[in-house]
């Protein structure tokens, strides 16, 4: 069942004042990729999760390299935003979908915490790289990239008018992370990799460069993640690892969060959906398969009448950093239409990161009196660049030179509210969020077990 013991033990140690702090180099989501690959015999970049993590798994000697496992095939399915604190007030309820709650049972569930932000895009480069968002340098969904002066969607590799981020900016998605994918030195070791994902997920400038060295194939709908979960473990050798992604349950969050009829009707579907493909795998499989099931952030829900928009606060506009070039063409907040030729027209770097990761570019000498402004208007946390780099926010080793120079000269995290830009009013309308450091976010799923025992 759920390790309730391990999840006080790292609210009491990683907790301060309501805020929970990604307990990096021990139980942290960074920690999966060197540990599976450890259970493949392949030494990936990061800290192995501790031993009491995978103690209870039949049959796994160890997470180091050189230790002798009873798997030669790892499942990876993570569940985006199916974060611990909801999987076990579902499971508490007694309306987890079966599944999920016999999977609870079965495996037991280890709580890890989730990186900072507790975002999709910088988690999922965590899976793909071994590395912290701040080796790795992605800092969410929207990042200010300095040399093009403007900013992109980063897993899309999008403008926010949709347009290809190369085509738009002549920027190169291979310099939106640091480091390399984790496939490439697991195919060089001899063990074959292959993702499953949604379409839009498994391709794309930024695919290309992060699942680099892997397999990647792509479904439309549940019924295609079905079919090629199947296949993928069914037809793979010994010495596979399989990443299968869902982001259907995170989706279900973000529009009617965590408490509606909507998230658990996706809930039931995803758990049908997973237990559907695995039993489909051939037991010789099943039996040499170590399945493995995590997520990349939970989810706090917000109240979307009161979510904050930023272009309302005059004093902070004012002291946003303007672009070096002026505004791209059709800038929201100004109504430029020319293409901002003039970059002495004023227009602010809009707020980059996501809503409850917000990071503020600033005008020279106005860090100090913006903090001290988002403390006495919101219920929130300020953190100057160098104050969060000191308390490990996004890691605990040497940040990445594009880290230091996306980062925003203040990170702001409100306790429980979406803050964002008011030119996005479908994000502002969200219920559901992420990013921030409630436990509700930030305390994620690690269960382990025999792929026979759960099927």
């Amino acid at each position: 069942m759920f390790d309730d013991e391990v999840a006080a033990a790292i609210r009491d140690d990683r907790e301060r004042d309501g805020y929970l702090f990604p307990d990096y180099g021990r139980y942290c989501f960074a920690g999966v990729p060197a540990t599976l690959g450890g259970m493949l015999g392949v030494d990936l970049p990061g800290d192995p999760l501790p031993d009491g993590a995978v103690a209870d798994v039949p049959g796994l000697a160890g997470t180091a390299p050189d230790d002798d496992a009873d798997y030669d095939r790892v499942c990876h399915v993570l569940v985006d935003g199916f974060g611990y604190e909801q999987w076990r007030r579902e499971v508490a309820a007694d309306r987890a979908p079966e599944w999920f709650a016999a999977l609870a049972e079965a495996a037991g569930v280890t709580p890890l915490t989730s990186v900072y932000p507790s975002e999709t895009a910088a988690a999922i480069t965590t899976v793909h790289t071994g590395r912290t968002p701040a080796e790795h340098g992605m800092i969410g969904w929207d990042a200010y990239l300095p040399d093009a002066d403007r900013v992109v969607q980063a897993l899309p590799f999008t403008a926010k008018s949709g347009e290809g981020a190369a085509e738009a900016y002549g920027v190169d998605a291979a310099d939106l992370f640091a480091g390399g994918s984790i496939y490439e030195p697991l195919a060089a070791e001899g063990v074959d990799s292959v993702t499953v994902q949604p379409t839009k997920a498994a391709t794309g400038a930024y695919s290309a460069h992060a699942l680099a060295g892997a397999d990647a194939r792509g479904y439309e709908d549940l019924d295609g993640f079905r079919s090629l979960l199947t296949e993928a473990l069914s037809e793979s050798d010994p010495g596979t690892y399989c990443y299968a992604y869902l982001s259907d349950v995170d989706g279900a969050a973000h529009e009617a969060g965590t408490e509606s009829a909507h998230y658990r009707e996706t809930l039931a579907a995803v758990s049908e959906a997973v237990s559907t493909a695995l039993s489909g795998v051939p037991e010789a499989v099943a039996e040499s398969t170590l399945l493995v099931l995590t997520a990349d952030h939970g989810h706090v829900d917000t109240d979307p009448e009161t979510n904050v928009d930023l272009w309302e606060h005059d004093f902070l506009t004012e002291r946003m950093r303007r672009y070096e070039t002026g505004a791209p063409a059709g800038y929201p907040l100004t109504g430029n239409d020319d293409g901002g030729d003039d970059a002495d027209a004023g227009d602010p770097l809009p707020p980059v990161g996501g809503a409850r990761n917000v990071h503020l570019h600033l005008r020279p000498g106005t860090t100090d009196e913006v903090i001290d402004y988002l403390d006495r208007t919101f219920d929130g946390r300020a953190f100057a660049r160098e104050d969060a780099l000191d308390r490990g926010l996004f890691g605990d080793r040497e940040p990445a030179d594009r880290f230091r120079r996306r980062c925003g000269d203040v990170v702001f995290v409100h306790r429980r509210k979406a803050v964002w830009r008011g030119d996005e009013p479908g994000k502002l309308g969200y219920v559901g969020w992420h990013g921030g450091l409630t436990p509700e976010e930030m305390l994620t799923p690690f269960a382990a077990a025999p792929l026979s025992d759960v099927i």
